[in-house]
């Protein structure tokens, strides 16, 4: 007797399939509660992932980046508000001088946005 085309047998099989897929769900579920989850200060940050580059440039890539970004935008800031630089004596470093105003608010903006994204942050069930 063939039951290969049983149409009650298949159906009887198919219920114990679904059956035991269910219980495979719900016991992943209850792993994935119970899990530890990570909280948003604790996921971790590879910067190379962020800049595809090769491994002995890398570092001085994000050197100039560290150099030239805070700079460049104290330099805007200083033009934006039309900062007279006659005020300041001879002996002044500008230089030194653009770059902390440009990373101070860099450092605000970045610190804004860590602080925002760690209160929409949802612990992801994975």
């Amino acid at each position: 007797m063939n039951s290969q085309h049983d149409p009650y047998l298949v159906t009887v099989k198919r219920s114990f399939d679904e059956q035991r897929i269910l219980k495979r769900k719900e016991r992943l579920e209850l792993q994935k509660n119970n899990k530890k989850k990570d909280s948003y200060f604790s996921k971790r940050v590879d910067l190379n992932k962020i800049l595809d580059l090769p491994e002995g440039i890398g570092e001085i890539v994000f050197f100039i980046f560290f150099i030239f970004i805070p700079y460049s935008v104290g330099l805007v800031f200083a033009f934006i508000v039309r900062l007279d630089m006659r005020c300041f004596d001879a002996n002044f470093n500008q230089f030194l001088f653009f770059w902390t105003i440009g990373y101070e608010f860099l450092a605000t903006i970045l610190l804004t946005f860590l602080i925002q994204q760690a209160f929409i942050y949802r612990r992801s069930s994975s």
